[in-house]
């Protein structure tokens, strides 16, 4: 029996009274961030008096600007619901208990000792510091008693285990609490909110989870819910609507996914679609003795022409890759798709330099120098951190300057107190200067302006790295540790004497305003037609597409990678999907894919 939108809300009304929380598991194009919507409207409507009486407020927890400012205008600013990220709420419960705080800072700092000896001083911060603060930043500085945003996550886990009367204290003030995108939370504060606030205060608090388990893409999220299901500490509710995609694409979504079938809502009128699979099998075998490396390398022409060949002919088709198109191609980053985007020798730089891991440095922004360049993501909870000189520029031209003057209070050395005329024209001089050098110079040239005048403080890795080229070769005795400084010095000089043109473009990139997106960057969003991109030889440690078809696949990890990555792809197309594996899939694999995609809509290129 199909449940549509209501349905699935009066569940979710039922369990609110009966004081149970809950996950609604709701796959791609349901319209979760809608329900969620409706549950606070609910609240609002039905609870306001007590929560006002009580001195209580009502959490939601999302993970997107988007997603948050969306939320606040359906909910219209209301005060009785503090809309914030994950990091904003966990400090805002426990900042106030600072002798602890000390205490498992100083535990935190203990861990990060034993992980890495080398590179955690082990400090004894029970004598070294008065208190613990949290700074928006990566990394902690606990000889400063301060606490990065990583590490915040860790900390708070250990404050709620410890500390019966803080998650007392957060059950009395916050009543209800929800978490949009649950499956991006990190796997520790689903164990503060689940395991020690609501297992102690089962009648004084819900707790409602909102997401798809299917739609985790990055490691550090904790994917399902399913272990708290099993014990009966949250009710699941399914939500089968897709009011995005086509029939013949939600056909193909139902073979991917074993936990819900969706359907078209009633409402919505049937949109016609496609979808097709077109296997690559025009490649000339291995010779005997060539090394992998050199044959994947020999292949790069005829994938190139086979992926020109589908394009062509999905523009001829009325297909639109234009830019601002409502047609996407999406792709794991790689060689091909930074050539296309226009930021092809950065990607080489950094090939060069960490091999394999150049996707992680340089599109995960896993790197001190892309992270200075174009900001960083959260390792634990996937949130996109804008603190690189590009979202500076982004942030002024955007005449964005609620977030240009806290960018600047947190990343530069430049006074934000701006009282007169004089102080705002010298800043945005400056701002201006450094957009007409980006435009036409060097990564050199614009490194040396922000940091000669100030604006943009460079973060430790760069300072470090900047150091390490200007070591003495001759008074280090260790020949491997001189052989890593001489590649950082190379992969450091190499860089900065690239046009910062190739900077741009990878920003560009990473915020989709180009025609190719890396399939990570796209949950949430919507495409009228779609062409994903899969080839084994681009991430082979993280993706495995084949061994994900055939059911062969030996490392869980990467298997369910592979299956959420393809599917959060395959759901962003409204109309029609064409996905070409550039690596050619095998008969077991290609059995399964005429399966899901039906004989009819699978074609090979052969020649």
């Amino acid at each position: 029996m199909k449940k549509n939108n209501m349905e699935v809300f009066e569940e979710i009304k039922e369990l609110i009274l009966d004081k149970k929380s809950f996950v609604l598991e709701a796959g791609a194009g349901s319209g979760k961030t809608y329900t969620l919507i409706q549950t606070l409207n609910y609240l609002l409507q039905n609870k306001s008096e007590t929560l006002k009486y009580n001195n209580q407020k009502i959490v939601c927890i999302t993970y997107t600007n988007v997603a948050k400012n969306q939320i606040i205008e359906r909910i219209q600013n209301n005060p009785l619901v503090v809309v914030s990220t994950i990091h904003e709420f966990l400090w805002g419960c426990i900042k106030s208990f600072n002798k602890q705080l000390i205490i498992e800072f100083d535990s935190v700092n203990t861990d990060r000792h034993n992980e890495k000896p080398d590179k955690i001083e082990l400090l004894d911060l029970q004598e070294k510091i008065g208190t613990v603060e949290y700074e928006d930043w990566v990394f902690s500085d606990f000889e400063q008693g301060k606490v990065g945003h990583d590490d915040l996550i860790v900390l708070s886990k250990k404050m709620f285990e410890a500390n019966e009367l803080l998650t007392s204290i957060i059950a009395a003030k916050y009543p209800y609490i929800f978490i949009d995108e649950y499956q991006d939370t990190a796997e520790d504060t689903v164990i503060s909110l689940l395991d020690y606030l609501l297992e102690r205060n089962k009648d004084k608090l819900i707790i409602g989870f909102y997401g798809d388990s299917y739609q985790k893409i990055y490691d550090t999220g904790i994917g399902s819910l399913q272990k708290y299901v099993d014990e009966n500490k949250i009710t699941l509710i399914t939500k089968p609507e897709n009011y995005r995609s086509s029939e013949e694409v939600i056909k193909l979504l139902n073979n991917i996914r074993d936990n819900i079938k969706q359907v078209i809502p009633e409402s919505k009128d049937v949109v016609p679609g496609s979808v097709e699979f077109i296997n690559c099998e025009n490649y000339p075998a291995r010779a005997d003795k060539q090394k992998i490396t050199d044959y994947e390398k020999s292949l790069i022409p005829i994938k190139n022409s086979n992926y020109d060949l589908v394009k062509k002919t999905l523009e001829e088709k009325g297909w639109n890759f234009g830019k601002k198109s409502p047609d996407k191609i999406l792709i794991i980053a790689n060689s091909r798709v930074s050539q296309r985007g226009g930021f092809g020798e950065l990607y080489k730089v950094y090939s060069k330099r960490y091999g394999q891991l150049a996707n992680d440095k340089l599109l995960k922004r896993d790197h001190p120098l892309t992270t200075l360049f174009v900001g960083t993501i959260d390792k634990k909870t996937s949130i996109v951190r804008e603190i690189g000189i590009e979202n500076l520029v982004k942030f002024y031209q955007n005449r964005d300057y609620g977030n240009l003057i806290s960018f600047l209070k947190k990343n530069s050395a430049l006074s934000t107190n701006l009282k007169h005329h004089k102080d705002k024209k010298e800043i945005t001089d400056k701002i201006d200067e450094l957009i007409k050098i980006r435009e036409s110079k060097t990564v050199k040239d614009v490194l040396d302006f922000v940091e000669s005048n100030g604006l943009v403080v460079f973060n430790q890795g760069t300072q470090k790295l900047i150091e390490k080229t200007k070591t003495n070769l001759d008074d280090i005795n260790d020949e491997d540790e001189k052989k890593k400084i001489i590649k950082d010095a190379d992969f450091f000089n190499t860089l900065i004497s690239l046009k910062y043109k190739e900077v741009i473009n990878l920003f560009k990139h990473s915020q989709n305003e180009n025609v190719f997106s890396t399939k990570h960057g796209t949950k949430g969003e919507e495409y009228r037609n779609v062409l994903v991109i899969i080839d084994d030889t681009s991430w082979k440690q993280m993706y495995n597409f084949q061994n994900f078809f055939d059911n062969t696949e030996d490392k869980p990890d990467r298997k369910l990678r592979s299956k959420n990555l393809f599917y959060v792809s395959c759901s962003r197309a409204k109309e029609n999907l064409v996905v070409l594996a550039l690596s050619s899939m095998e008969e077991a694999a290609m059995k399964v894919i005429k399966d899901w995609f039906e004989v009819k809509n699978v074609s090979t290129i052969s020649t």
